[in-house]
């Protein structure tokens, strides 16, 4: 492949994240390692995030620790889930052992919930307040944390049971002595953590929402489980039963042949025999 054939397909994987990981499962993991070590943190980052969790993490164990990490900072916890099940358990623990304490412990958590269950999709990086706290103790926490979801702020109890929310503008427009319980939105119904994606997928609840919060059988705040990512894991499994599925043809008329061609890069040609 020539230097051009090459940059060409290094900006396909770039540009179409999605398209170039369905081109990626169908070679060798070593040959799409290949192509990705070429590619930047965050473009390799988001093919590893819309790639099939199966295949994501066989490439992962041919790159080196300080590589992976680099890759695994730029994808949130449920991504780095769905990818460690597919580790044996000597493995997930040197990748997990590379990651933030507190990331470590989300991973875990979301990796004990069977993979077909809302609990392995849940956001789990968002503001919780006890409902005893001040508008102004509040604002200090918000000030001092830097969390993943921020459109909405979640009240709980002493046992963490979910009591209501509040939205960010809402919360930096109320008196600083406010009691968080005097002005909090009464909760939306919660779904279980333990409940089925598919199952999950057919609720009237989403009905003009684009989030759900999740509890679980002792009723206590999870997270939240976001619309789209239940649809990337319904989109993710069909994609792998029919893994032979090849990219629109849009795309392959732009990119494809150039992309696929990656095959003349990385492997060897064959010596004749003397």
């Amino acid at each position: 492949m020539t230097a051009a054939q090459l940059q060409l397909s290094v900006h396909f994987l770039t540009v179409e994240s999605q398209a170039a990981a369905r081109q990626l499962e169908l070679l060798p993991s070593l040959q799409a390692s290949l192509l990705l070590q070429k590619a930047s943190v965050t473009a390799v980052a988001q093919v590893l995030r819309v790639m099939l969790p199966n295949v994501a993490a066989k490439i992962l164990l041919l790159f080196p620790r300080d590589t992976v990490f680099k890759w695994l900072e730029k994808l949130n916890a449920a991504d780095l889930a769905a990818i460690f099940r597919y580790l044996d358990v000597d493995e997930r623990a040197q990748l997990l052992d590379v990651l933030p304490r507190s990331k470590q412990s989300l991973c875990k958590m979301l990796i004990s919930y069977p993979e077909y269950s809302v609990g392995s999709l849940v956001e789990t990086n968002v503001l919780i307040f006890d409902n005893n706290m001040l508008v102004e103790d509040a604002l200090l926490r918000l000030k001092n944390n830097h969390q993943g979801y921020l459109q909405e702020v979640f009240v709980v109890n002493e046992h963490r049971h979910l009591m209501g929310k509040l939205s960010l503008t809402q919360l930096f427009t109320l008196p600083s002595a406010t009691l968080l319980s005097n002005a909090m939105q009464p909760q939306a119904p919660s779904i279980l953590a333990s409940l089925d994606v598919a199952s999950a997928a057919e609720l009237r609840y989403w009905q003009g929402r684009d989030t759900l919060t999740v509890i679980n059988r002792k009723h206590e705040f999870v997270g939240v489980l976001h619309h789209h990512s239940l649809r990337h894991f319904l989109y993710r499994k069909e994609v792998q039963q029919n893994q032979s599925d090849s990219v629109s043809a849009d795309l392959v008329e732009v990119y494809g042949d150039t992309f696929v061609s990656i095959m003349d890069l990385i492997t060897p040609v064959p010596t004749p025999d003397k």
